[in-house]
């Protein structure tokens, strides 16, 4: 591989390709899961390829294509929100938070979504095999690939295991860092009525993040990263010792990308790498901030040039950046995180590293923000919440429908996105193609 410590390469590490997928659920003006059947005014839910149902009716999931800029990303995901919106029933919602709104005691609101059989007896399957509430938790997965101006610069174009291990290092980072992402984007301090089980012992104050804790989203299995072969090996084998349902059901926070059928990684390398545990933020209309993935894409451009890690021991560091989360996201949200230090050095270096060099975004600022919540925890969305809702879940559940109504008065009454110039006639023209599965391009 060449060296990438020339500054002229780096740039094209952080343009990197970025996509991403937002779920929410619609609810009702009660703040309830919607009764309602899936929007009439959206191509049938089994043909739509981005503005589509999740695993539940009410899990409605927004998936943007991949781009170079996270402008443009969020251009499309603004403009999918507006579709999406106004084909909401009367006093329907999205709801903004990562766990879901308040359940009924036998969860009977829960409904699976109606698509291909294939997918439905699997979902139906993972409701009863697992806790049907972890069904309805919702978040964010960034996705990020290597451009090919990023590949010639790396001169590995053609080198599929060299591409493999650019990205295996890029995705071992994320993992051993996922405890800093939690910290700095965890969003979800509580959970409310009906979604635990009246036997959990469950946190008895808000937390930073409790989906990204045990009690979140997950299955308890984690496949290794040491290689394509041992990643692959592990899912396949774990669906078929009965640890894993299917080999979609693997949840690992960073998922290695190729095609729908995980063997293709073998023969054909890894093409993206899908980072997927960050809380919704209530806090951004669309779920999400531009500061969350230009991070994600800082950090990958980071491990991607630098190469920091030795792949025959990531699993165990991978384990102990695990703990590492656990304890992060069970923290109080107020509070000095513990691993303040190690947090502080791994963002001076991200910002060393963005130094002097051309990027896409404000990196220097993001570093020094980063740096600012890091040594005030008050600033992060969890603590924002929780004091803004003085720890109280009757506070916090009003506020969030605050946000939900807030957000679709602004969207829903807003010029279309990435579309301003145009004529109303011509936006509602342009939001109708979104409606019915057909998309546009927005620069």
């Amino acid at each position: 591989m060449k060296s990438i410590n020339a500054t002229h390469l780096i740039p094209d590490l952080i343009n990197s390709k970025v996509g991403l997928e937002v779920e929410t659920h619609r609810i009702n003006e009660h703040g309830e899961l919607s009764r309602n059947d899936y929007p009439k005014g959206l191509l049938d839910e089994k043909q739509h390829h981005f503005i589509k149902n999740d695993f539940l009716e009410t899990q409605s999931e927004l998936i943007t294509p991949p781009t170079t800029t996270t402008t443009q990303a969020l251009k499309y995901l603004g403009a999918y929100h507006q579709a999406l919106r106004g084909t909401l029933a009367s006093s329907e919602y999205l709801w903004p938070y990562s766990m879901p709104p308040m359940l009924l005691a036998d969860h009977s609101d829960i409904v699976i979504a109606k698509t291909d059989r294939d997918n439905y007896q699997y979902r139906k399957r993972v409701a009863q095999l697992r806790k049907i509430s972890r069904t309805a938790e919702t978040g964010v997965h960034v996705n990020v690939g290597l451009t090919d101006a990023a590949l010639a610069d790396l001169g590995i174009a053609n080198d599929k295991a060299a591409i493999d291990a650019a990205y295996l290092q890029a995705a071992v980072g994320l993992m051993r860092y996922r405890w800093l992402l939690t910290y700095l984007f965890g969003a979800t301090p509580q959970a409310f009525s009906h979604y635990f089980a009246e036997d959990t012992d469950t946190p008895g104050q808000p937390v930073r993040s409790l989906r990204n804790s045990h009690f979140g989203f997950g299955n308890g299995f984690l496949a290794s990263y040491q290689s394509v072969a041992d990643y692959v090996d592990q899912i396949i084998t774990a669906v078929k010792n009965g640890q894993l349902i299917a080999e979609r059901e693997y949840y690992g926070s960073v998922r290695l990308k190729r095609s729908p059928e995980i063997r293709d990684l073998l023969s054909q390398g890894i093409d993206y790498i899908e980072y997927r545990t960050f809380d919704l933020n209530p806090f951004e209309p669309y779920g999400i901030s531009s500061d969350a993935i230009n991070l994600i894409r800082l950090m990958f451009a980071y491990f991607v040039a630098e190469q920091p890690f030795d792949l025959g021991s990531a699993d165990k560091a991978i384990a102990t950046a695990e703990k590492m989360n656990e304890t992060t996201a069970l923290e109080l949200p107020q509070t000095t995180m513990q691993y303040h230090d190690k947090a502080w050095d791994f963002i001076d270096r991200l910002q060393q590293f963005s130094a002097d060099i051309l990027v896409p975004f404000s990196a220097q600022r993001l570093c020094f923000a980063l740096k600012e919540q890091i040594d005030n925890p008050a600033l992060t969305p969890s603590a924002r919440l929780a004091r803004w809702s003085h720890g109280s879940m009757d506070t916090l559940f009003k506020l969030l429908m605050t946000f939900s109504k807030g957000y679709q008065d602004d969207l829903i009454h807003n010029p279309t996105i990435g579309f301003e110039k145009l004529t109303p006639t011509e936006q509602q023209a342009i939001l109708e193609k979104l409606r019915q599965g057909t998309n546009v391009e927005i620069n």
